[in-house]
């Protein structure tokens, strides 16, 4: 019998647990009129306060991680790790056929629920849309290509869609196997409102964080958002301020938030070298939108982040962006697009980057435009195309 083309598409996600960023996602799938959604989520990880090892701190997000659209759970565990084998549930199978999906949407294959759920949907010739960060910047060693090629070209082959969330995603389905035809832009997702409302309101907001902070108006504030670990490289950021500081460009502060294993570590230097960094610690969701929109640069000098979120944020509430070439978020369609909004540094080299921190703070016009550019590409890549996206990849699934 043919499907009902009146019919709402029932959609289902399979994905590990509540993320932060991906709620506004699932709300704005379940608001559109031609979707059924329902999210299957693998553990209520985030639902309450867990452990975040990497952030060497107790998480509990200020925001309602559920509401607005229908969803349920494999396994009510709450403080486990996300793990291949700790995402694993038999009844993955159960609660699909339950659901009677017409298309299923699953994040990686690094977690054995989405295969689960790649099997069952194959078996019952349901179409299949992936989506990851997975990027092709990080070196390995040939072994290690070889059987990831292998596994993961098999993965690729039994999904019928690939919805992509950046430049570098879109090369890293091509070299597996994707074709152009099958691969969607459907750029991962922000609390939008909060963000776009800092921005609406940035004056008032730079003024009340600054002076809480004690941050003089004229300084450039450079920001960096994430864990403070050996991955993030965030002393890099330090080192830069100390060569900001040894050629005596006094008007920059750093401002650090999040936490982790280098935080103590970096406080001592920061103050053993007298360097003007602020240290906020973990800072909730509802406190983020103001204190990006009283920065005035990015800086993630990672040396491995496939596409992070803070990118998107950042964009949304106008500020350039100065990444290591290590970050995938990078790309001529992409949310840091190379000298428009963004300026990059082979990783590790400080001179470079304070070179481009010059290069931006020094330059007020600059600075403004890249400002502007930054907003317009949001607009390009906001929560709209990221619903649309998934609503060209449904039409091409014929689901």
């Amino acid at each position: 019998m043919a499907r009902d083309n009146t019919a709402r598409t029932r959609l289902v996600v399979a994905v590990s647990h509540p993320i932060q960023h991906f709620v506004s996602f699932y709300r704005a799938l379940a608001a559109d009129a031609s979707i059924d959604l329902h999210v299957i989520f693998s553990a209520p990880i985030g639902v309450t306060p867990y452990y975040d090892e990497e952030m060497r701190s107790e998480i509990a997000w200020n925001m309602d991680m559920l509401a607005g659209y229908s969803h349920e759970f494999l396994d009510s565990r709450e403080g486990r790790q996300v793990s291949f084998w700790s995402m694993n549930s038999p009844r993955v199978a159960e609660r699909l056929a339950a659901a009677r999906p017409d298309a299923i949407i699953i994040y990686g294959y690094a977690q054995m629920n989405p295969l689960r759920a790649l099997f069952w949907a194959r078996r019952h010739r349901v179409p299949v849309m992936m989506i990851s960060d997975s990027e092709q910047l990080q070196h390995r060693a040939w072994w290690k290509r070889v059987a990831k090629s292998v596994l993961v070209r098999r993965v690729y082959g039994a999904c019928t869609a690939f919805l992509s969330v950046g430049d570098r995603n879109e090369d890293h389905y091509r070299d597996y196997g994707a074709r152009d035809e099958a691969i969607f832009r459907s750029p991962f997702t922000i609390d939008e409102a909060s963000f776009r409302a800092a921005a609406h309101d940035r004056a008032r907001h730079r003024a009340a964080v600054r002076a809480e902070l004690g941050i003089p108006d004229d300084c450039k504030v450079l920001l960096f958002v994430g864990k403070l670990s050996a991955r993030k490289r965030p002393d890099d950021l330090i080192a830069a301020l100390k060569v900001l500081q040894d050629r005596n460009r006094t008007g920059y502060r750093a401002l650090f938030l999040g936490n982790g294993e280098l935080t103590n570590t970096l406080s001592a230097t920061a103050k053993a070298e007298s360097l003007p960094a602020i240290f906020a610690g973990f800072v909730n969701v509802d406190r983020l939108p103001p204190l990006y929109a009283a920065s005035d640069i990015l800086v993630h000098p990672s040396q491995h982040d496939p596409h992070p979120l803070i990118c998107s944020e950042a964009a949304c509430v106008g500020l350039p962006m100065i990444l290591s070439d290590r970050v995938g978020a990078m790309g001529a369609t992409d949310v840091a697009r190379p000298g428009e909004n963004a300026l990059s540094f082979p990783c590790g080299n400080i001179e470079r980057l304070v070179d481009i921190v010059l290069e931006i703070g020094e330059d007020p016009a600059r600075l403004a435009a890249m400002g502007v550019r930054s907003r317009r590409i949001f607009d390009e890549l906001s929560i709209a195309r990221s619903v649309a996206g998934v609503k060209e990849a449904l039409r091409y699934a014929g689901a």
